[in-house]
């Protein structure tokens, strides 16, 4: 054997040998699945490959993105979405979970106008329009019909034809309601307001046309009101709620022109809907604010006897909160979510004022009606009416499935309405002016400035940041 011919030899076996791994390689990677081909081409032995043998480290790189390209869009991972940058992430806070879609997919995103949700004899598609209220709100023509649906007026399977019947019932009903409590006494039918002459001469208009209304009574109305003629009345409540609704009526959205149009005879219609609901309502009578309620029903109805009947239906399930055990719940509920949300906002609001929360009564207690633009505090109450008007009927509870069972933390879920994620948000999102407070007083005053300033799309990103109900700690007595 020649010198040197080993060493060539070994050379061109080794170059053979090479030759040889890198066409099974060729082979193995066209084989492999895409997941492989990634571990391949990210994991850190693929560098040494890479120094050692350049051709592989360009062969996976190639081969990956066109793996990558030829992927569909659908099947590409989504890139997390940020957190909003008011919202303090807590370090043993469960993540959110994006929660399941309630509504069937079938369901157009939203309906195109009202009348479409609507079958031919009349009857409402009730999931629909939830949906339609919760997305963008019902428009301002649309809302007469939306709001007997929401707050109990209309049963949710009634047609065009029982719905009109009704009507006329109602609206009979109620001025057989007025017609008693007026003849039993007949000292409260007038507002006195002194030194007022613009309430003096919207006094006499509105009793001038009571008494025409009366006159022109219908049969159904007469019988309406001979049929209560026995109702019992308790004199000292009724002359208690009196009291304190002529008190509020005369500075209850004065302002609006609503109520100017007509030389605030439309605000008389607000104190005749409050004096007949607390007569015929004696066990909880009148609660200063439900004044604020009755002007957004009647504004937006601008019908007495249908203002009536869905404030009714409001006060059947928001009720409670005019009650002193009522609205220290709602006060606590919202300190266990502000506790769990902000652990350093709630902690100093605690250690500056004894009453904690007590500064956000009136939110919680009105619906940020007082506190919202006018629009605003309409969406809040419709959002308000979806929530408690799932206790009207079945039909309304159209996202519970059939599986689940009424348990005990039922009731307290219910508590956490959108006012209380409202209440936590507009907290949340004025943190770094609150932690500055060091007196109590300086709560209450920070609650007063924002009274007619807040909007309602500022405060949206806040309030969906907020946990879900189940990870609340429902220890509330």
């Amino acid at each position: 054997m020649y010198p040197g011919t080993w060493p060539s030899l070994a050379l061109q076996l080794f170059l053979y040998c090479l030759h040889f791994f890198r066409k099974w390689l060729e082979v193995f990677i066209q084989s492999a699945k895409p997941r492989t081909l990634r571990i391949l081409g990210l994991a850190p032995c693929a560098k040494v490959l890479g120094l050692l043998l350049p051709w592989l480290s360009s062969y996976l790189r190639s081969t990956i993105m066109v793996d990558i390209k030829s992927k569909p869009s659908w099947k590409r991972n989504k890139e997390p979405q940020k957190s909003h940058p008011k919202t303090r992430v807590l370090k043993n806070a469960v993540p959110l979970k994006k929660s399941p879609p309630k509504y069937p997919e079938s369901l157009p995103s939203t309906p195109d106008s009202l009348e479409s949700l609507f079958d031919s004899v009349g009857r409402l598609d009730i999931p629909r329009l939830r949906r339609m209220v919760y997305q963008k709100g019902p428009e301002a023509g649309e809302r007469k019909l939306v709001w007997k649906f929401l707050f109990g007026v209309y049963p949710p399977n009634s047609t065009a034809e029982e719905r009109k019947a009704l009507d006329t019932k109602l609206e009979a009903y109620y001025h057989g309601m007025k017609w008693t409590w007026r003849a039993r006494y007949p000292h409260a039918t007038r507002l006195r307001v002194p030194a007022d002459e613009d309430f003096a001469m919207a006094i006499d208009k509105y009793e001038v046309l009571q008494t025409q209304i009366r006159k022109n009574a219908s049969p159904l109305e007469r019988l309406a009101e001979n049929r209560l003629q026995s109702h019992p009345f308790n004199d000292q409540l009724f002359r208690k709620a009196q009291k304190y609704i002529d008190a509020d009526v005369p500075r209850t959205d004065r302002h609006r022109s609503y109520f100017q149009e007509e030389g605030l005879v439309k605000l008389l219609s607000v104190r005749e809907i409050l004096i007949t609901y607390t007569a015929f309502h004696q066990d909880l009578g009148y609660c200063q604010g439900m004044n604020d309620f009755v002007s957004r029903f009647l504004e937006t109805l601008d019908s007495e006897a249908d203002a009536f009947w869905c404030f009714v239906g409001f006060m059947q399930w928001a009720g409670r909160n005019f009650t002193a055990e009522g609205i220290k719940r709602k006060i606590r509920i919202s300190e266990e979510l502000l506790r769990l949300v902000d652990p350093e906002l709630s902690s100093h609001i605690e250690k500056v004022s004894k009453e904690k929360l007590l500064f956000c009564l009136r939110w919680l207690l009105l619906c940020f009606q007082r506190d919202l633009q006018h629009q605003d505090a309409l969406r809040v109450l419709e959002i308000r009416g979806l929530e408690g008007g799932k206790g009207n009927s079945s039909t309304w509870d159209h996202s519970k499935t059939e599986d689940e069972e009424v348990t005990e933390w039922w009731a307290p879920q219910k508590d956490l309405t959108f006012d209380v994620l409202l209440c936590v948000a507009v907290l949340v999102q004025n943190r770094d002016q609150l932690l500055s407070f060091h007196h109590a007083n300086d709560f209450f005053l920070f609650s007063q400035r924002l009274q007619g300033k807040l909007k309602l799309n500022t405060l949206r990103g806040e309030e969906k940041e907020l946990p879900p109900p189940k990870h609340l700690p429902w220890g509330l007595g």
